[in-house]
């Protein structure tokens, strides 16, 4: 939005066409083409739902430690694990939504890293680019699956000279034996250096 733009706003990119085609003559070499349209609406202010509780403290205890192999796993795209400080996953365990328990994705249970290391080698592999990886010592239970993530990281927008800069950064989640190849699109994080509320939010088919 142009200087002087106050309030919230929705814009919502909805592609009508997305094709993948090798260059003529090239084989070898891909092109993605895509017709989008660009839709603006006015948004209301982020804030909790009405009748839903505040969080719940924090508890002091991360979790169990996952096994290996994990029960499920994390990445983050465009970082590496020495970028994240500190991540930690919480899952609502009662009905009432009043208690987390930790999944175990906190940086000490891999005190060696080698199980966080192979994570984000197989998210590069499916996704190429920079992925930090974590393992998950619980699976979701239940019909909700409501998670609470605590993160802490470097930004790559350090020393740039945008107003308002941001990184942008998938959020992709494997449960079991599933590879990410088979991957589940989480959520998308807006690393913003602003005290606003930000909202975001990803809507894709669901199989």
């Amino acid at each position: 939005m142009g200087a002087g733009a106050g309030g919230y706003v929705t814009i919502q990119l909805l592609t009508f066409d997305n094709t993948v085609a090798t260059v003529p003559l090239n084989p070898g070499v891909f092109k993605l083409s895509r017709v989008s349209q660009l839709l603006f609406a006015p948004a209301e202010t982020p804030t909790r739902d009405k009748n839903s509780r505040p969080l719940p403290a924090i508890p002091g205890t991360p979790g169990p430690t996952p096994g290996d192999p994990p029960a499920g796993k994390v990445a983050l795209g465009g970082l590496t694990n020495d970028e994240v400080t500190k991540f930690n996953l919480y899952a609502y365990t009662d009905k009432q939504r009043t208690a987390l328990t930790g999944m175990g994705t906190d940086l000490k249970s891999d005190p060696s890293k080698k199980l966080n290391a192979r994570i984000a080698h197989e998210a590069q592999v499916a996704f190429g680019g920079q992925w930090a990886g974590f393992a998950v010592a619980l699976g979701p239970a239940g019909g909700r699956f409501d998670l609470v993530a605590e993160i802490e990281l470097v930004p790559r927008w350090l020393g740039q000279g945008a107003d308002k800069p941001f990184q942008v950064i998938p959020v992709v989640v494997a449960f079991g034996t599933d590879s990410f190849a088979h991957h589940y699109l989480l959520s998308l994080i807006v690393a913003q250096k602003t005290s606003d509320l930000v909202d975001t939010a990803v809507t894709q088919p669901y199989q």
